[in-house]
């Protein structure tokens, strides 16, 4: 790390570490800022959350647009840090956990996981050590030798870590060592949860997780748990009611902006770069989003019609429903989604394929699997 970038404005202290380096411990939060410069920014970003939060009041079954957000978050986000799985090996190893499944799937599958274990937290629980190491637990549980299982799943880092180079001595940037990392988790912790705030929450958002990437308290997937906490920080806010706001995708298209932006808070205070960046994510995440969920709910009513348009079934119109949360499907699952017999259940898929909603996956006999592919492509952000 070159020390002689973090010469200039005084946005934390540089300290000893291994193998005589200096590793960089950031201020605490709140900074001083001059957020005139912002109001263009966060008035767009502002907007566009109050107008996403409207449209979310208004869907019926809010996991029929949530899991399929939530599997693109969880691409996009665990590719951006070098575990890559498709959106069809992750419809398929979230119902089925297949032997074809690899280490990566499984682990893209525990980023959902995650999230829906950090949700059912903060309903009791602050955002705190607590809901942090549990999210980062369920992240690397059970992650291949290669990744996370030899990480301290649910453990903060005991040893120096660093980014951007296979040796410390050619890393772009040192976080704070465990100890002074423990002393800074322990300020954020309080910083989130004083309950006043300096700065408007979505601001303080921004703050948040350039602090937690900055502080890097793990071993590995801490790009994926901050990421994660900009949805818990923007519900726990108030900002939304439901986790239907993700950034990953956006950030994976510019990723370089965003650790360079991150990257010059800590060498010289540049903290307009970056609020600027977090804020036009958020505005644009919420227009993709948005226009997401009309395209899954354009989807369904086209479901709807081709069910009703050929066949009295309700117990196929629930099934079909549930592909919207689920879409690779069994027989034996329909039966139980649709409370009916398995022969009913049968039927009701074989309509269903003809129809056109349904697909049988090739390879996978005992039990035969079908899937939803429109609802997977709309969720992985493919245009037909």
């Amino acid at each position: 790390m070159d020390q002689a970038l973090f010469g200039g404005e005084k946005t934390g202290e540089l300290v000893p570490t291994i193998e005589d380096m200096l590793a960089f411990v950031p201020n605490d939060l709140p900074p001083k800022l001059d957020l005139n410069c912002l109001i263009q920014e966060f008035g767009e970003a502002s907007a566009a959350l109050g107008g996403l939060k409207e449209i979310s009041s208004t869907i019926t079954n809010p996991y029929m647009v949530i899991r399929p957000l939530q599997r693109n978050e969880a691409l996009r986000s665990s590719a951006m840090e070098g575990t890559f799985s498709t959106a069809d090996n992750l419809a398929i190893v979230e119902a089925y956990d297949s032997p074809t499944a690899t280490e990566a799937d499984r682990e893209v599958l525990n980023y959902i996981r995650a999230i829906d274990f950090a949700e059912e937290q903060i309903r009791e629980l602050p955002i705190s050590h607590r809901v942090i190491r549990g999210m980062h637990a369920v992240l690397l549980r059970n992650a291949g030798k290669t990744r996370g299982s030899n990480k301290r799943p649910g453990e903060y880092k005991i040893h120096q870590n660093w980014i951007g180079a296979l040796k410390i001595k050619n890393a772009r940037f040192i976080p704070p060592p465990p100890k002074e990392a423990s002393d800074c988790l322990d300020k954020l912790e309080s910083f989130i949860n004083r309950g006043e705030t300096t700065y408007p929450a979505l601001i303080e958002a921004g703050l948040t997780h350039y602090q937690f990437e900055t502080i890097h308290p793990f071993g590995d997937g801490n790009g994926r748990v901050g990421r994660m906490l900009i949805t818990l920080q923007l519900m726990t806010s108030g900002l939304l009611d439901k986790p239907i706001l993700y950034v990953s995708p956006f950030i994976e298209i510019h990723k370089d902006e965003y650790i360079d932006s991150m990257f010059e808070v800590s060498t010289s205070g540049n903290w307009e770069r970056w609020l600027r960046f977090f804020l036009r994510a958020v505005t644009e995440s919420c227009k993709q989003t948005s226009a997401t969920i009309v395209r899954l709910n354009d989807l369904q009513s086209d479901f709807r019609a081709r069910i009703q348009n050929n066949t009295k079934s309700v117990s196929a119109l629930t099934i079909s429903d549930h592909l919207f949360e689920r879409p690779v499907i069994s027989i034996s699952e329909a039966a139980k989604v649709s409370v009916t017999s398995y022969q009913s259940a049968k039927k009701n898929i074989e309509q269903l394929v003809r129809l056109g909603i349904l697909r049988e996956i090739i390879g996978f006999e005992n039990p035969k699997l079908f899937w939803a592919k429109d609802v997977i492509d709309v969720s992985d952000g493919v245009q037909r």
